[in-house]
Parts: structure tokens; sequence; C-alpha cells
């Protein structure tokens, strides 16, 4: 068979699975699980995978499948996240979070849901398939700790092509959407601890009150982006999270402020930290007070190989659906980490639909999707693992 007749057949066999891979995504949904938390979601994942005959290891809460074809050729990795974010949902889906204050609002159901019907359709065109296949649900994403526990644990060592796919709300719904080179930037948690002095709000004078420090911190932060540091370095700073107090007539004697930062210039965001260290450290000491800010390791840029990113294009455009090359964009996945060491890419599959409301950004409690993309996404990770596991290129 020819690329366009394995798409064709593999569209048809993702169809008549499509019920199936919904009804995963919306059990998911129903009972997200924070990161490293995720029991009963690799429980899940394994038990479908278990049922199609495919081995599973775990590494903490993620879970490896391995598709052996027993043929020669490549060793294709597939890796979506697993884990949902501290977000109280305000969807009011009939299948809304269960888990109170948890929600999967970054689409990580449907990209578990979407690689599990992958799993389908290369167990059962198994013929079509060379080598070996390593299915990568990862947890811990967002903390940027989940891939170095996969590349420490060895399990990229055998691999030789790695792809991502994530949902994008947006990008029209079943556009995919990559870009050859930089797509997401270098990113880097901060936490500033104020250390004042507490006491009561009668005579704020006799204190040094953290949360009006931290107030001054968040204004000259914010210079940083236009008054500081050069523009055309292009970089973003957010404070994100600021907690203090627990009394409204109490001025407590610290306050806490957890932000990142985001770059596609590693020169720029070490600059940045350190204008930071130094700013806060001289506000805090010209209000008698002390500080402590540290900083988070950098997760890497995401930067996709052109030469495959162009191949993988090529071979999606065979499902007949729009695919699109995009400017960069300022978000952050630890799978920067993997084309650290292995060539590949990160696409994404469009899920936005005004008329079904599927308009709302991705971490909103609003965040919804179209499930109707699912079955495009479950094709696409199987035709790049079948065409990517061949010892010879599909288009030489």
């Amino acid at each position: 068979m020819n690329i366009e007749e394995i798409a064709e057949k593999l569209l048809k066999d993702s169809e008549s699975i499509e019920n199936d891979v919904i009804t995963i995504r919306r059990i998911l949904h129903e009972n997200p699980e924070l990161p490293f938390q995720e029991t009963n979601t690799s429980r899940l994942i394994e038990e479908k995978l278990r049922s199609l005959g495919i081995q599973t290891r775990r590494l903490s809460t993620t879970v490896i499948g391995l598709i052996d074809s027993g043929k020669p050729g490549k060793t294709v990795a597939l890796r979506v996240q697993i884990s949902a974010l501290p977000i109280t949902e305000k969807t009011n889906l009939q299948f809304s979070s269960k888990s109170s204050g948890i929600m999967h609002a970054c689409g990580h159901d449907a990209n578990v849901a979407m690689l599990l019907g992958a799993a389908q359709l290369l167990v059962k065109n198994k013929d079509l398939l060379s080598g070996k296949v390593k299915l990568i649900f990862q947890a811990g994403e967002e903390e940027d700790l989940g891939a170095k526990e996969v590349i420490s644990n060895h399990e990229l060592d055998d691999v030789d092509y790695v792809f991502g796919l994530h949902v994008s709300p947006f990008i029209p719904s079943g556009f995919f959407a990559t870009r050859k080179g930089a797509l997401m930037p270098s990113s880097s948690n901060f936490k500033i601890r104020v250390k004042g002095l507490g006491g009561h709000v009668s005579s704020p004078h006799s204190t040094l009150d953290p949360i009006f420090i931290s107030a001054q911190i968040v204004n000259l932060l914010d210079g940083l982006t236009s008054r500081i540091v050069n523009p055309l370095d292009g970089f973003t700073l957010s404070i994100t999270s600021i907690h203090s107090g627990t009394k409204s007539n109490i001025i407590p004697d610290e306050a806490v402020m957890e932000g990142t930062i985001r770059g596609f210039d590693v020169f720029t965001i070490e600059k940045v930290k350190s204008k930071i260290k130094s700013l806060v450290d001289s506000l805090c000491k010209s209000f008698n007070a002390d500080c402590e800010v540290v900083f988070s390791d950098n997760c890497p840029p995401l930067i996709n190989y052109p030469e495959i990113t162009s191949r993988a294009m090529d071979i999606l455009n065979n499902l007949r659906r729009p695919i699109v090359e995009i400017e960069p964009v300022m978000l952050a996945d630890d799978f920067s980490r993997y084309l650290q060491l292995k060539p590949g890419c990160y696409i994404f599959i469009g899920t936005r639909n005004l008329e079904k409301g599927c308009i709302y950004p991705t971490h909103s409690p609003m965040f919804k999707l179209d499930e109707d993309i699912l079955k495009y996404g479950s094709a696409a990770l199987a035709l790049l693992a079948i065409s990517f596991s061949k010892e010879e290129s599909i288009f030489k």
C-alpha cells in the first residue's frame, strides 16, 4: 500500500473507534488527577494497552507501552501528557470534573485518548508497521519533571524519532499546525519570598508590611519588559500567584510570589533572572526587609527538526486535513528535552469551534474542545509511526 492508501485506511479505522475514543476522553475528563498523583489515570491507560496485547511498564505514574512489529525498522516514540491542573471547572459539561478544584484544562485528557486510539489503529494494522513504536503517556509536564524522568530511565536510548501531539484552542478545529525550527520558548519559574515584620493593623508604621512591598515588586518587575531589558530581546514575565496573610486586622510577616519567565534566547532569560534578583534585593533593602529569590532550572526552547517537520507535514497532508505552518507560540513543554536528544517534531491539532463554544484558552476554567477532532489525532499519530518506522524513507 502507498501512503495515500495507508492514510485512507487509518481514517476509516479511526472512524470505527471514534465513540470508544470519545468515551475514554470523557472518563478521564471526569476524573482528573494532578501531576504524579495520576494513579487511576495510569491504571486506565495500562488496562487499555494490555487489552490490546501491548507490553507496559511504569515510571512513577508515567506509562510506557511498546508495540513490536517483529520486523526490522526504526523505533518511533509517540508522547502525550496525562496530568490535570489545579483549576475549578466552570464548563457545565455533563462530564465535568468530579474532583474538586482539579480540571483537565489543558486538553491532556484528549491527548491521552488520541494516543490510545492510535494504539488500537497500530495493533489492527500491525502488518503495515516496521520496527517498534514506543507509546509515552507522560506525567509531570507542567512541572518540567516528567521528561527528565523518562530520559534518566533511558527510555529514549533506543528511539530513532519522537513526535508529540497536543490540542490547541487557537487553531481551527481539525487543522494541524506546526513549525520548522523554534516553536516554543525556554521557560523558567521563580519564587520570591518577602520577609517583613508583622503586627496589628492599627499601627502599620511599626511593621514591615510584606504585602505593600510585594505590590512594589509587581510594578517594578512589570517594567522589565519595556524599560530595563531591550524589547527586541523578546520575552514574557508573569507573576501568577501572591499569597500572604490570615486575617483582616493582622499585617503578616511574610508574602510569597510566584511567576514565570519565557523567551527564545537563553541569554536573555539569564539576564532577566539577574535583573529580577538585583531589583528585588535592592527594593527589599530599601524597606529594611529581607527577601529570597529562587529560580527553577530552565526548560529549554522547543526546536523542531526542520527536515523531520517537513516530512511529517507531507505525511499528514494525506489525511485530507489542512496543515499550516505557524509563528512561534509562547507556550512551553518539556517535550523540548526529548528534541535535544532525538530528531522529531511537536504538532498541534486545532479544536477551536465557535458554534460549539470551543473558544476559551487552555488553563481557563471554561476550556472546552471539539471532540470531532479526536479521530484525526489518532489517525495522525498512527500514520506518523507507520511512516517513520520504515528503514528507508517512504519518500525516497
